[in-house]
């Protein structure tokens, strides 16, 4: 039993080793390479260091990785020789041509398709066959001939004459029964070519599904790691400027380039290879009207829009990518992005596909308020550690016992006050700001002002905010490299406010309700905008008015007036 057992187990781990090794394995490339005028065509080898050698063994040339599928071994290669290619671990043995090739032929069946490629050698005939999947029985055919060499090409009884490097397209129209084949045959010189071509018509409506659709993307269809999906950013024209003026970003950027690009993958599930063109279309979500700042800006003096089109190939039960550019003539907002494909030739749309797209911008004042919040954080923050020691010789031991005082009430006051707004924040959402802030501001400002009328002193306001800092970093924990300029930027506007409208000369007058009003508005604001910079998030411009007006300037208001009532009375007792 014990052996059974045993044996058992033994099985089963070899199971799973032989499953494990199989499943790590990597299949080999399949390696296609072709001679070609230039040297070596290679086929399938992307990622996988190359190196040829002649007959002798002798290194020819050597290609590093390359990122492509492709890659071109460019040398002058001589007729009739053996060579070796090594593309990783694998040796291919590889015999050249007798001659040197004559032309490159690529076959568009039908005209505009992608079109298959060919290299034509003399006196080597070349048969091929094609299906032309099309609803037209006299479809159109392209033949584009590329010459290495003058020669001539013979069509229907016509001779072409094509010089050396010329590159030329002849057109033929043929008319194809459904499921029966005609041939064509053409000359190329003294080298026949037999073209079989049958046309082979399926509904397509169903069969083509779009499997990924990404927006924005690089020019190679690749996404950008940095930029959301489905949200294109247009460069803050604040940022540019200063990009230029340092020598960051070169200028000439052309409006007539595309910004972005955008990528779809197609998935072709009928039995026949297809040509497709892919059409990109934007609008307003509102009105359905065109949205043009998407597409090529106009040319001439009359001018026209120019959709952005795309085509491409799909084998049967193949798949395909097709990168379609992207323009950004166009304000900040919501659109609507749609892709319609459409079997080439045909006028109907073969799938229609929908999604909404989002165009933001920075905004010029926001970012100039950004780089003025920042300096004036970072410099209160870096001028206290520097003269922290002047800041406190200023004031008595029982001054500092009141600014102790007045920083840890604080701290409590907005501990509790924002328990309790975070309880409003589950009902209320954003307008929380109505409910949290009445609570925390009126209370905060009425024991700061009291506390302040009794000691208008510059300096009281830095000392205060730092004690409120502390108390916090002692109680959650955790130092941000964020906090100099939170803490710098709210000190620095506090301060600047007070001594800019005199308070100090008169402590107990309605200046100082004034100045501590305006100054939290501003404090209100510059932490949203530090918010959005470091944290990214996003507040709507109504959120970030009422939070100022309201929360910021109403409510402190409010409760520095009441504590100028209670600082006065304070100040009379202790007289």
């Amino acid at each position: 039993m014990a052996s059974n057992l045993a044996k058992t187990n033994i099985i089963l781990l070899a199971c799973f080793i032989l499953l494990t090794a199989a499943g790590c394995s990597r299949e080999k490339p399949e390696i296609e390479a072709t001679f070609t005028p230039f040297g070596l065509e290679v086929k399938g080898a992307g990622s996988i260091p190359l190196s040829l050698y002649d007959e002798a063994g002798r290194l020819v040339l050597s290609y590093p990785e390359l990122p492509g599928p492709d890659v071109l071994l460019v040398f002058p290669w001589e007729t009739k020789k053996i060579y070796v290619l090594k593309a990783g671990e694998a040796k291919i043995r590889l015999k050249t041509p007798g001659k040197k090739p004559l032309a490159e032929l690529l076959v568009l069946a039908p005209l505009g398709s992608p079109g298959e490629r060919f290299i034509i050698y003399p006196e080597t005939p070349l048969k091929a066959s094609f299906v032309v999947s099309t609803r037209t029985p006299c479809p159109e055919i392209g033949l584009m001939f590329t010459a290495y060499r003058d020669l001539t090409v013979n069509l229907a009884k016509e001779n072409i004459a094509i010089k050396e490097g010329e590159r030329k397209l002849l057109r033929k129209k043929l008319c194809l029964p459904e499921g029966k084949p005609l041939s064509l045959n053409v000359r190329v010189e003294n080298t026949p070519l037999n073209l079989k071509f049958k046309r082979r018509y399926v509904d397509l409506h169903g069969k083509i599904k779009i499997l990924a659709w990404h927006f924005p993307t690089d020019e190679s269809g690749l996404a950008i790691r940095h930029r959301r999906e489905g949200v294109l950013v247009i460069p803050n024209p604040l940022f540019e400027r200063i990009g230029y003026l340092l020598g960051i970003k070169e200028r000439g950027y052309s409006r007539y380039l595309p910004f972005a690009y955008q990528t779809v993958v197609l998935k072709n599930e009928s039995p026949v290879p297809v040509n497709l063109l892919v059409k990109a279309d934007f609008f307003y979500p509102q009105t359905e009207e065109m949205a043009k700042g998407f597409y090529p800006p106009e040319f001439g003096a009359e001018g026209h829009v120019k959709e952005p089109l795309a085509l491409a190939y799909l084998p049967p039960q193949g798949t395909g990518k097709v990168v379609l550019p992207v323009f950004a003539e166009i304000p900040p907002g919501e659109y609507l992005a749609r892709i319609e494909v459409y079997p080439l030739g045909e006028k109907e749309p073969v799938l229609v596909k929908e999604r909404l797209i989002g165009v933001t911008q920075g905004k010029p004042w926001l970012a100039t308020s950004l780089f003025v919040i920042l300096f004036c954080g970072f410099t209160v923050s870096a001028g206290f550690l520097v003269a922290h020691r002047q800041v406190l010789r200023r004031f008595r031991v029982r001054e500092l016992c009141l600014i102790a005082l007045s920083g840890a009430v604080a701290f409590g006051l907005d501990f509790l006050g924002g328990l309790i707004s975070n309880l409003f924040y589950a009902l209320l959402g954003p307008f929380n700001v109505l409910v949290g802030g009445l609570i925390t501001e009126i209370t905060h400002y009425a024991v700061f002002t009291a506390i302040f009328v009794l000691m208008p002193k510059p300096g009281f306001v830095t000392l205060s905010y730092l004690i409120n800092y502390l108390m916090g970093l002692l109680l959650y924990g955790g130092m941000r490299a964020t906090d100099p300029f939170f803490v710098g930027a709210n000190i620095f506007f506090m301060e600047a406010s007070l001594l800019l409208l005199l308070v100090y000369r008169n402590p107990i007058g309605f200046r100082l309700v004034l100045a501590l009003a305006l100054a939290d508005a501003v404090q209100t604001f510059s932490s949203l905008v530090l918010h959005m910079t470091f944290y990214r998030l996003y507040f709507p411009g109504w959120y970030i008015l009422l939070s100022v007006v309201v929360k910021g300037f109403l409510y402190t208001l409010i409760g520095a007036l009441i504590g100028l009532k209670i600082g006065k009375l304070l100040r009379e007792m202790e007289r």
